[in-house]
C-alpha cells in the first residue's frame, strides 16, 4: 500500500515539474492538480488536450464504500462538449478504470459524466462528477455512489482575452 502511494506521488510530482515549466503560445494543454472531495476523495490530476475538447485526469484517492474500502487509482479519458461560447463550461463524459488496494485487490471499468467549469481570469478549474464502477476483479459489483466535486490549480495557465 504504501509502495502504490509513493509510486502515484512520484509520478503526479514528475508531472507537475515537467508542466510547471512548459511554455505554450495557444489555449489548451492545460494540466491542473487539486483535491476531489465525495464517495473518494483525495488527488486528481487533469491534463487537458491541446484544443480543449478533450481530457486525461488521474484520481488517486481513498474510497469510503463499506466493502471496497481502500486506496484507489483511477486513469480516465474525457470528452469535453462546450457548453457555452467561450468555452468555459463543458459537459463531461468518458471511460476508463479503476484499481482499489485495500484488503484485497479490486479492478474494472468506470465511467464519468459531469460538468466542467473553466475560471477566465483565475488559474482554477473545477468540476462535480459522478464516477459509477462495475468491480469485475476481485469480487463482482457495482459501485454506484461515488460522486464527486473537484477543485483544481491550472499549473500552467494562459490568460485568454
Amino acid at each position: 500500500m504504501k509502495k502504490v502511494f509513493v509510486a502515484f506521488a512520484t509520478v503526479l510530482i514528475c508531472f507537475i515539474f515537467t508542466e510547471t515549466f512548459a511554455q505554450r503560445k495557444n489555449v489548451g494543454g492545460e494540466s491542473a492538480i487539486g483535491i476531489r472531495l465525495g464517495g473518494s476523495s483525495g488527488l486528481t490530476f487533469k491534463k487537458y488536450s491541446a484544443n480543449a475538447h478533450s481530457a486525461f485526469e488521474f484520481i488517486g484517492a481513498w474510497s469510503f464504500d463499506d466493502v471496497l474500502d481502500g486506496f484507489t487509482i483511477t486513469g480516465l479519458w474525457q470528452k469535453l462538449a462546450p457548453l457555452n461560447a467561450n468555452g468555459q463550461l463543458s459537459a463531461e463524459f468518458g471511460f476508463g478504470a479503476t484499481a482499489i488496494f485495500g484488503d484485497k485487490f479490486y479492478f474494472g471499468p468506470s465511467g464519468i459524466i459531469g460538468f466542467d467549469w473553466r475560471l477566465k481570469k483565475v488559474p482554477v478549474t473545477m468540476s462535480v462528477d459522478w464516477l459509477p464502477t462495475w468491480i469485475i476483479v476481485g469480487t463482482s459489483r457495482f459501485n454506484a455512489i461515488n460522486a464527486g466535486f473537484s477543485a483544481r490549480y491550472i499549473l500552467n495557465h494562459r490568460r485568454t482575452k
